[in-house]
């Protein structure tokens, strides 16, 4: 059983802004992933920028927070995963596949996230996600707890991008 997520937040910024300007922008990221998500760690692997699409890899350390105990005996106490994304420059949209360093043969999350103008230099970025987790009796808890965390996350990061893009003069 999977579990279907649509994230939708308004920045305010173009298109143009945000996958010219943010989207891959390394300052950007760091900030966002460590000092907004306060994740533990953030690494770019991979960034290869090609005639039609850009490739990037990052693996990061997210916090967990609170979890439930058989939750985190299954997770232990820290994990770390691989978001292998592809970004698409003719129809600006970025697929991604994200791989956990445990449970990476139970724990299936992809996604496409793609922008949409919203007129005055404004853009909506939609975040369509599938999470799919194969735990013995766990995977429906598991899954509503990824997609709880994603949503967060994702606010978060819709927070920051706005300050950001302010700060910037984007």
């Amino acid at each position: 059983m999977a579990t279907q997520v649509r994230i939708v937040h308004t920045y305010n910024v173009s298109e143009d802004t945000f996958w010219e300007k943010l989207f891959f922008d390394d300052e950007y990221n760091r900030r966002l992933y460590l000092e907004a998500l306060k994740f533990h760690d953030w690494k770019v692997e991979k960034h290869e920028d090609k005639p039609t699409e850009v490739q990037r890899s990052i693996n990061v350390a997210p916090q967990l927070g609170d979890l439930p105990g058989p939750m985190k005996k299954v997770l232990g106490d820290n994990i770390r995963y691989t978001e292998a994304g592809v970004y698409d420059k003719a129809k600006r949209r970025y697929r991604i596949t994200i791989v956990p360093s445990r449970l990476a043969d139970k724990v299936k999350v992809t996604g496409e996230l793609y922008t949409e103008p919203e007129g005055d230099g404004k853009c909506r970025r939609v975040f369509e996600a599938t999470v799919e987790v194969k735990v013995p009796l766990l995977g429906g808890a598991m899954e509503k707890r990824f997609v709880s965390d994603l949503e967060k996350s994702y606010g978060v990061g819709a927070k920051f991008t706005n300050r950001y893009a302010e700060e910037k003069g984007l």
